[in-house]
């Protein structure tokens, strides 16, 4: 398992967390830009899959603190919440932790340490 990928088991319905984290992004004052529903994806083709959501989000605040010491960290963002049913109670969270994502860049650490502690706070449930 990938070291910068923060999770946890939640014994919790599925549908209970993906409403409860959509919620809390936008309480935590983030944006939420795009669901990816990869259940529904892949099913068009044929495979079937337990629920699988990617919430991605971001606060405008650290748009002009990346452009401005290396853009290419855009790549590491939007953050993203990864949710994956387990079973009809069980659901695992997963997010990239942005302060491991963002070291090799020429980014202030405060910065990402403050998306990781906000993030965490959507994440405490």
């Amino acid at each position: 398992m990938k070291t910068n990928v923060n999770h946890q088991t939640l014994q919790q319905p599925f549908g209970q967390v993906y409403d409860t984290l959509k919620k809390r992004i936008v309480a935590h004052g983030f944006l939420l830009l795009h669901e990816i529903d990869t259940q529904a994806i892949v099913a068009k083709h044929g495979v079937s899959i337990p629920q699988l959501r990617q919430l991605l989000f971001f606060e405008p605040k650290y748009i002009a603190e990346i452009m401005a010491n290396d853009p290419l960290a855009i790549n590491d963002i939007p953050l993203k919440l990864v949710l994956q049913e387990i079973d009809a109670q069980t659901t695992q969270l997963s997010f990239k932790n942005p302060v491991d994502s963002l070291q090799d860049y020429g980014l202030d650490p405060a910065m990402a340490a403050e998306m990781l502690e906000r993030v965490n706070g959507i994440c405490s449930i």
